[in-house]
């Protein structure tokens, strides 16, 4: 992006800088994932940029310098914040540390940046967020290179709707004689129902959360995600 040309971001993630500046993780369509910094932003309840500067609200910015380290020139809304709260809200959040610990600085994903605007008023719109959450991590996993084979085994052999499997995260789906005894186990009739996005059918979800938490881990380390672990002491609470 030049100086002067304006992108589609969103803010991901921000921290104090000094006494009055906020280093900025932004999501932006054109360069993917970056951080900038905003001078001047903090101390003052009447400053327009750090209202703006928050996360769910679509903007458009640029910014200058050729450090690694930008720093924001223009920020302006390019619409309305998307107002999530409580469950839709955390997850909202989680969406945001996963790109945050998955994809690469300046390195852009247009795709994803478009599934995960979708996704945010989505959050907002829809009364299941965990179907919009396993549907994210489906499309984030199949943009970094992740995707899974739905319909058929490592072998080639066409998943069969009858028969049980095991999951080999990195591979793919066994036979479940096949498979090792710490494999996931999963339903052929669920894979199918996660292929095609069936979540009417009882424990389709449960299994597409199972099946993208075993991919999802190991990229992030086998790290606690702070979102995550408050998203699910949230909803332990609710039921």
């Amino acid at each position: 992006m030049s100086q002067n040309e304006l992108s589609q971001a969103f803010v991901l993630h921000s921290r104090p800088f000094k006494e009055s500046s906020l280093i900025l993780e932004l999501f932006t369509l054109e360069d993917g994932r970056c951080s900038v910094l905003a001078r001047g932003v903090r101390g003052s309840k009447k400053n327009n940029r750090r209202a703006l500067l928050q996360p769910f609200q679509p903007l458009t910015l640029n910014w200058a310098g050729r450090s690694e380290l930008k720093t924001l020139n223009q920020v302006e809304a390019s619409g309305s914040s998307i107002t999530l709260s409580g469950i839709s809200s955390l997850s909202g959040l989680y969406m945001n540390e996963l790109l945050l610990k998955l994809l690469t600085q300046w390195d852009p994903h247009p795709d994803t940046f478009v599934v995960y605007q979708k996704s945010l008023y989505r959050l907002g719109s829809e009364p299941s967020a965990a179907v919009v959450l396993r549907e994210f991590e489906l499309e984030l996993l199949d943009e970094l290179g992740y995707g899974i084979d739905w319909f058929s085994d490592i072998h080639g052999d066409t998943i069969e709707e009858a028969l049980d499997y095991g999951f080999l995260p990195e591979q793919g789906f066994v036979p479940a004689i096949q498979a090792p005894k710490e494999a996931l186990k999963i339903t052929g009739k669920h894979i199918l129902s996660i292929a095609n996005r069936q979540w009417q059918h009882s424990g389709s979800l449960a299994a597409a959360r199972k099946i993208c938490r075993s991919m999802i881990d190991p990229l992030v380390g086998f790290k606690d995600l702070n979102s995550r672990k408050l998203l699910q002491q949230t909803l332990a609470i609710q039921t």
